[in-house]
């Protein structure tokens, strides 16, 4: 019994241990990023938690003496309690993914002026913001969009990624130098294809003054 309330601790100790070194990596300069925190939480935090596991269950096996009944008791309420803090790390991360799409989409909106407007200078940026309760995603901010004329109007494209489901989306789009136009976007909660199929969308709303006006058509 001893032996594996020893076992039984020391892989808490060890996984613990690598947990809480991996988060307190980048106070020792291990950042965050290409997994360097988590190679300083398994080469230092796990051994040192292996080893405090181990103390902790031989002290605690030894604390009971021979009484075998008690030394049972308390492997039941560790395994216990390892399962329930397993089941409540499952709950929590479904209740916090339980939005996630099921694959990451990109949304892209094609962009298009009013007849007789000229297309703006080959250095123009434009941002596409999508927004909705969930999320808020930016294209990037250096995108120039290249600006091409389709059936006489000057028309472009730009893109974001959508993570999450939401039955209530807008897109914003903003031409350098000109005012936000607000979309709002009649697309499924968690689309498999939504088409760029369908009529050009006129802005809902316009945030700032100025500007020629501009249409959008979006997919994802």
């Amino acid at each position: 019994m001893t032996v594996i309330i020893v076992i039984v601790w020391s892989v808490i100790g060890f996984i613990a241990g690598g947990m809480i070194a991996t988060e307190l990596g980048p106070l020792f300069g291990w950042r965050h990023m290409e997994g360097m925190s988590a190679y300083f939480g398994l080469l230092f935090g796990s051994p040192i938690g292996l080893i405090a596991g181990a103390v902790f269950g031989w002290r605690n096996a030894q604390h009971y003496g021979t009484d075998a009944k008690r030394r049972g008791n308390f492997l039941f309420l560790t395994l216990l309690g390892v399962g329930a803090l397993v089941a409540a790390a499952f709950a929590f991360e479904a209740y916090r993914t339980r939005d996630d799409l099921e694959d990451t989409l990109w949304l892209t909106c094609y962009m298009r002026l009013p007849e007789g407007v000229s297309a703006p200078p080959k250095d123009t940026k434009s941002s596409l913001e999508l927004r909705s309760a969930k999320e808020t995603r930016r294209s990037s901010p250096y995108n120039v969009p290249a600006w091409e004329m389709k059936d006489g109007r000057a028309t472009a494209q730009n893109s974001v990624e959508v993570y999450r489901a939401s039955a209530d989306r807008k897109v914003a789009v903003t031409i350098e130098g000109g005012p936000t136009y607000v979309f709002k976007l009649d697309a499924p909660a968690r689309p498999k294809r939504y088409s760029y199929e369908g009529d050009w969308i006129k802005p809902d709303s316009v945030e700032g003054a100025g500007g020629a006006g501009l249409e959008v058509k979006c997919g994802m």
